[in-house]
């Protein structure tokens, strides 16, 4: 299978499904568990949000305490230090309140209200109000596992500041402080406290963030549903929605089609040819085709009332129409082809690989078509018959040097029989079928190819003495003319032969020469090796019957 077929695949099967299965309803609420009688210090969850209480009255209580130091502060660089503290302090309550919901509730949140989801999309864009179902619930099915990383950052974060800590710690704790002075030593007690007070600060905030993954990774784990589940959710719900939609869809193309098929071969039985305003109208009724299959698809989604499709339905939209946005002037002479003003037109030849072909129809897939070759037979997308400039046809105009069947000379001495004829390469043959050649177009037209199945001509030439020149210019072509007709007509192509003649061809002290014409039809092009050997035959025996001095002066016939 293809890598990139199966990429997208994967995505298809792990983001796009479960995204359209998913629904409004999806997060039901869970029961409780039976209440654990256990007791409860030993529950570490317990103990940690007790802890978690138990800091945040701490850090109220330094809160409360930077106010008083704010109320009297005398400077404004005091003042902004402490406001700075405070802040940071009132920041980390709201964080170890945050905490401790989060704890409770496994990571729930209850998403905001009507007002201020208006607010957060209100873009005053139709587009964006029509995709923001789908945005809202792409976000929800990413939100765990954003939440997730995020406490597994953290989790390594704070392993990393305890690690630290504890380094600075046991470098601490090997200073003597035997010898310090009252001030030194205060000063080694504030900074020892100092970093004391920031690994529990430290290993608390791990603590927590541990018991935030957890609770969400059990959560999820109670939460996650079979495949066949997904399955019978996805049948039974959204993607009913989806195959009503596709059948609509297909349902109002394929009438549609139909009825323009209808309208075709009516108009065609009256008409042979489309005219201008025809080909408007067709090209026209195929765009309203699609606009109202689209418009069907889109009827079918707002009646099941499934906005997260209909989202999805319009960024498939918008993502055709922009790739397919750099491709306005190609669509604009497709155009004018299928309306028959472009620069191939229908009934008209173009030359294809070298071969005369007539455009037959215009249409998507353009019907190619050589009037000599009935079997050679081609389509074209409009996009590759752009390529093209046509002629009009001329009369008699020869499509093609031969077809399947006839029997054909190249070079002036290769003689075969036209066993197939492509658009690419053509096969000769003996008359039986035999040793079959195969050229290439572009050699096959370079060999100045000769149909002999329209006809063709023999010759031969024989020589006599002159000491029957007193014959040799009347008496002796009209009977080597005569005879050698009759021996010709006796042959199975006898029938071919249309007519003979023999003419005096050189003369000079010795010699007289002759050559002999036989014009035969296409039926006999098959048996041209037989005519050459037959008329070569009936020379001597008429040079020999005659006593005409010379006989063995008989020459190579030519053709």
């Amino acid at each position: 299978m293809n890598i990139q077929f199966q990429f997208f695949l994967k995505i298809f099967i792990f983001c796009i499904l479960p995204l359209i299965s998913f629904n409004n309803h999806a997060f039901q609420a869970v029961q409780s568990p039976a209440p654990n009688h256990q007791d409860a210090a030993a529950d570490p969850t317990t103990v940690k949000l007790n802890d978690i209480l138990k800091s945040i009255q701490a850090h109220q209580k330094e809160v409360d305490d930077k106010l008083k130091l704010l109320n009297d502060a005398k400077t404004e660089q005091e003042k902004e230090k402490i406001q700075s503290a405070i802040d940071t302090i009132q920041q980390s309550i709201a964080d170890q309140e945050n905490s401790f919901e989060m704890i409770l509730t496994a990571g729930i949140e209850l998403d905001d209200d009507e007002t201020s989801a208006a607010n957060e999309f209100d873009w005053q864009k139709d587009l964006i109000e029509i995709v923001q179902p789908f945005l809202r619930e792409l976000h929800k099915l990413t939100e765990n596992k954003r939440k997730i990383d995020n406490l597994n950052y953290r989790i390594a974060f704070h392993q990393l500041q305890i690690k630290k800590i504890n380094e600075a710690l046991k470098h601490i704790a090997i200073i003597n402080t035997d010898h310090l002075d009252k001030e030194s030593l205060q000063g080694f007690e504030r900074i020892r406290d100092k970093w004391q007070n920031q690994l529990k600060e430290s290993t608390h905030l791990f603590e927590v963030a541990q018991l935030e993954r957890n609770g969400m990774i059990e959560f999820k784990t109670s939460q996650e549903r079979s495949f066949i589940d997904f399955i019978e959710e996805f049948s039974s719900g959204r993607g009913v929605t989806l195959f009503l939609a596709l059948m609509a869809f297909g349902g109002v193309y394929f009438i549609m089609m139909l009825f323009l098929k209808f309208c075709s071969w009516v108009i065609n039985r009256r008409w042979k040819k489309r005219g201008y305003y025809q080909r408007v109208v067709t090209v026209l009724y195929h765009l309203l085709m699609g606009i109202v299959a689209i418009a069907a698809f889109f009827y079918v989604l707002e009646v099941r009332d499934d906005a997260v499709l209909t989202g999805i339905a319009v960024l498939l939209l918008i993502t055709v129409v922009w790739v397919l946005k750099n491709s306005i002037s190609t669509f604009i002479e497709e155009l004018r082809l299928l309306l028959n003003t472009g620069s191939a037109r229908e009934g008209e030849c173009i030359i294809y690989n070298g071969i005369p072909m007539q455009i037959e129809s215009l249409h998507y897939y353009t019907k190619l078509s050589n009037p000599f070759l009935p079997d050679l037979k081609l389509r074209l997308t409009l996009s590759e018959l752009t390529k093209y400039v046509s002629r009009p046809v001329l009369p008699d105009e020869p499509w093609f040097p031969c077809k399947k069947g006839d029997y054909v000379m190249l070079y002036g001495d290769v003689y075969g029989k036209v066993k197939h004829v492509t658009l690419e390469n053509i096969v000769l043959s003996l008359p039986d079928g035999t040793m079959p050649i195969t050229y290439a177009i572009e050699d096959f037209f370079y060999a100045t190819p000769r149909n002999f199945s329209h006809g063709f001509t023999v010759t031969a030439e024989f020589s006599i003495d002159t000491q029957q020149l007193d014959i040799s210019r009347t008496g002796i072509p009209e009977i080597m003319s005569e005879a050698v007709q009759q021996g010709l007509r006796k042959e199975i192509y006898g029938k071919s032969l249309k007519d003979l003649s023999v003419h005096v061809t050189r003369m000079d002290a010795a010699l007289v020469e002759y050559e002999i014409i036989a014009n035969f039809d296409g039926e006999a092009a098959g048996e041209l090796f037989s005519i050459k050997r037959d008329m070569q035959r009936y020379a001597i025996e008429i040079s020999e019957r005659e006593k005409w001095l010379g006989p063995d002066e008989v020459n190579e016939e030519k053709v």
